[in-house]
């Protein structure tokens, strides 16, 4: 990982040299939270809305999910841990908020804007005003206005630090009913449920690690598919406490004696039990069998976990034993709807400015594809390109990983995909901080009149030469022209509009 400076400084370029990316990376990030929130909309379980809005902002993060089976259960089922979940909620509460990049990036657009519009009463008819250049970073005010919706972190380690301090207070289930432990080793050492990914990546996963907004774009997936395993284990304990069927009276075959809570919650007492029970309660009933007794099938004795970790609890999630019949797709149900559907909104937004800015600048004199028009129209495809080449390495990646954990000895076929999602990962940022350098230079070379040479206001590259047009008399732009500003600016500001709508529109549903 690079320090945290260096990061910032990628992360800008990144954005502003690839508006697409910026944008897809906040909508899939808020079309992400909303699916998970729908999802678990219905289950009327302790902490269902929390897990929710915490699993959610933690698309911001790269985290990893414990292979011991009794964690993640005990996590979501016993009432000692629901200090946990408050904990990380006030936490991720704290995204929501102004910071100070984005307040200067924010002031700066407007101001630009106001003096653009300011400056344009006393400007040549041959000239943009700066409208075109407006047009263009019109984009940051969608992204910005997002992503205090959606929420980011304020500082880089904010949710890592917030993680930490919750793991210290989670509780495990022991083989005692009233009794859980905190979740420690033999060794006194925490065992997290849920915790931050370290940096023994390899290459091709090596953006994950990247806590910056503009990089959540290559966590997408094994995000989703992490989301999906903890919303299976909320669901199915949310199933059984519909059919009334408290812990420790699952797979027991005594007669179950349920606990009615306060307002017709789920009570406290009906969430405690053994490890094994815990575990099971978070198994999905496989069979008719287990529907109607609330009784487990057979269980298959697997190879222990670790030494705290009975050897028959390990065979009882499918998501951890590779020998069970029933695995997890390495596709989160919905996710491909979900990418697509932000990567066409993001470069609808980035092309509505950049049309509007090459609009503005192909009527502008001399009409036609000049060098202000040229510039920008290249910055977009470029930008595009970026994009494409950065989702590329994302998909690339999570297709290579593999799905039992390490491997040691990769095939020829991983090896592959893990080059071509380095070489794609580093060619896209690459290009976008080359993207990113090259719009700054341009924006500031108009400004400084650099374009305003014989050369530039004379030849267009699709209609040739032609007359000169240096110096005029008048300081007054034709009707014509204001309107093709307005047009302009209509175009760019309908496309962040749009843009903004379909992330405050959609907003994740509530009970």
């Amino acid at each position: 990982m690079l320090p945290d400076p260096l990061e910032d400084i990628l992360n800008f370029f990144m954005t502003i040299g690839s508006p697409a990316l910026a944008a897809y990376s906040l909508q899939i990030t808020h079309l992400n939270a909303r699916w998970l929130s729908k999802a678990l909309l219905d289950s009327k379980y302790h902490n269902s809305n929390a897990i929710a809005t915490v699993i959610s902002s933690f698309q911001h993060i790269p985290i990893q999910l414990s292979p011991n089976p009794v964690l993640l259960p005990s996590l979501i089922v016993l009432p000692q841990n629901n200090g946990y979940w408050d904990l990380l909620l006030k936490g991720v509460e704290k995204t929501r908020r102004w910071s100070i990049p984005l307040v200067m990036n924010f002031v700066w657009v407007v101001f630009a804007i106001l003096l653009t519009i300011i400056d344009s009463f006393n400007l040549s008819r041959s000239s943009d005003a700066g409208y075109g250049i407006v047009a263009t970073w019109t984009y940051l005010l969608a992204i910005i206005m997002g992503w205090l919706h959606v929420g980011s972190q304020p500082e880089p380690n904010h949710l890592r630090d917030c993680l930490d301090a919750a793991n210290k207070i989670a509780w495990v289930a022991s083989e005692r009913k009233n009794r859980p432990d905190l979740a420690v080793d033999l060794a006194g050492q925490l065992t997290r449920a849920i915790g931050f990914t370290k940096g023994d990546v390899d290459a091709a996963r090596g953006d994950e690690l990247r806590v910056s907004p503009v990089f959540n774009f290559s966590r997408t997936f094994t995000w989703s598919q992490k989301a999906q395993h903890i919303l299976t284990l909320v669901r199915n304990a949310a199933d059984k406490a519909e059919r009334r069927i408290p812990v420790d009276n699952y797979g027991s075959g005594r007669g179950a004696v349920w606990v009615v809570g306060e307002n017709g919650s789920v009570a406290n007492e009906n969430r405690l039990g053994t490890d094994e029970q815990v575990i099971n309660y978070c198994r999905e009933d496989a069979t008719a069998f287990e529907k109607v007794f609330g009784a487990p099938g057979p269980i298959v004795p697997s190879s222990p976990v670790s030494s705290r970790t009975p050897s028959t609890l390990v065979a009882l999630l499918p998501f951890y034993d590779p020998r069970t019949t029933r695995r997890f797709s390495r596709w989160a149900p919905g996710v491909w709807t979900r990418v697509t559907l932000a990567a066409l909104l993001a470069l609808g937004l980035q092309w509505g400015t950049v049309t509007a800015a090459v609009t503005i600048h192909y009527w502008s004199v001399p009409v036609g594809l000049g060098c202000r028009s040229l510039s920008f129209l290249v910055y977009g495809v470029v930008a595009t390109l970026a994009f494409f080449l950065c989702l590329t390495s994302s998909i690339l990646a999570h297709i290579s990983r593999p799905q039992g954990g390490k491997m040691d000895v990769f095939s020829w076929s991983q090896t592959c995909l893990d080059g071509g999602a380095v070489f794609c990962g580093y060619s896209g940022k690459i290009l976008a901080v080359g993207a990113g350098i090259g719009i700054l230079v341009v924006c500031f070379v108009q400004s400084a009149g650099a374009f305003n040479n014989c050369y530039c206001s004379s030849v267009t590259f699709d209609r040739g030469f032609h007359d000169v047009v240096l110096v005029y008399t008048d300081n007054v732009a034709s009707p014509v022209l204001v309107h093709i500003w307005i047009g302009g600016l209509v175009l760019a500001f309908s496309a962040a509009v749009f843009f903004g709508i379909s992330i405050y529109l959609g907003n994740p549903p509530r009970r």
